[in-house]
């Protein structure tokens, strides 16, 4: 049986009281009194009741950090960034799924409280502005990505609306006149599709191209299959391009697998680019040319805010844009 706090006082002569201070670190306990339960909880193998200690502060030390799906590469990429930057300031991540699912995601706000996590970071994408005012959570919250912006809620993203026209720009600048675009969302809501969608057409206008609707390629899931499969109906349809702008990495590999399957050459005849720069980047072939966001900045930025707002709950919340980089290539080469 596990030694308890009463064997120890009894084994070093002293009061429960002052076990547990000296397990607490408080400063008002003699050096020898201390060294003595020191011996007691070394000779016993004590371990303190983390748990009930941390109910008896109000505080759980567990962020709650919940995304779409776990299993897509950016989110398992930032999952691990976000529990290391946690631990570091002594805390736990429980990470949940919500599928991008809206009633998943109000859950979340609803489900998570103070006698679970002490605070939640959470990547929307179903979510909107009318709904974390409707279902405000009773711990503080940091978003993720720019698919809401809600006043008194903090946002950690980068500016995808320039991301886009950056990479975009660079598609032009290598030769290439037939852009066409993938992950455009057919159904309402996904504010961060909207804005790839509209970083794309600045590019577009800014050069001097027209907007041909026919070059914007649908899909409803972020996927190395759904990249494949518009890329495929496309070719079905005859549709004519010579670059793909891809919402994200994995539609991206799922487009240059495609391209494989119809025996085009990629960059030779079509190029290919991402956004995320995920690992897989780097070793598919050809590499790709994607967005690289601060992935590390973003995960310490969010964890960062949060601690701030758990000590101090009515701080200002304000909004974080990181840095993000072009990682050019191979999939990008000129024609």
């Amino acid at each position: 049986m596990a030694a308890s706090i009463h064997d120890v006082a009894q084994l070093a002569g002293v009061s429960p009281r002052t076990v547990s201070n000296v397990v607490n670190d408080f400063v008002h306990v003699r050096i020898e009194t201390r060294t003595r339960v020191q011996a007691a909880i070394d000779e016993l193998g004590y371990r303190p009741n983390i748990s009930a200690r941390r109910l008896r502060q109000g505080k759980t030390r567990i962020l709650a950090f919940a995304v779409p799906e776990l299993s897509q590469p950016y989110f398992s990429e930032l999952s691990e960034l976000i529990e290391r930057a946690a631990q570091a300031s002594g805390y736990t991540v429980m990470a949940a799924q919500t599928g991008g699912v809206r009633e998943r995601e109000i859950g979340i706000l609803r489900d998570f409280d103070s006698h679970i996590v002490d605070g939640l970071i959470l990547s929307p994408m179903s979510l909107q502005a009318a709904d974390l005012t409707a279902h405000r959570p009773n711990v503080p919250v940091v978003l993720i990505g720019e698919q809401i912006s809600s006043e008194g809620f903090v946002d950690v993203a980068i500016d995808n609306v320039r991301a886009v026209g950056d990479i975009t720009r660079h598609l032009i600048e290598t030769g290439r006149t037939r852009i066409a675009a993938l992950g455009a969302y057919s159904s309402p809501g996904y504010r961060s599709a909207d804005l790839r969608l509209e970083g794309y057409r600045n590019s577009l206008a800014a050069a001097g191209m027209p907007f041909d609707p026919a070059l914007v390629l649908y899909t409803d899931v972020y996927s190395r299959q759904a990249g494949r499969d518009a890329v495929l109906r496309a070719a079905r349809q005859g549709l004519d391009f010579d670059a793909l702008v891809c919402f994200n990495d994995v539609l991206a590999l799922g487009a240059i697998r495609a391209l494989a399957d119809l025996g085009i050459p990629v960059p030779g005849r079509i190029a290919v680019t991402g956004i995320d720069d995920i690992d897989d980047s780097t070793y598919c072939v050809p590499s790709l040319t994607t967005i690289s966001p601060d992935k590390e900045g973003i995960a310490q930025s969010a964890v960062a805010r949060l601690l701030e707002l758990i000590a101090t709950p009515d701080a200002v919340a304000s909004d974080i844009e990181h840095s993000y980089r072009l990682i050019v290539r191979e999939s990008s080469a000129p024609a």
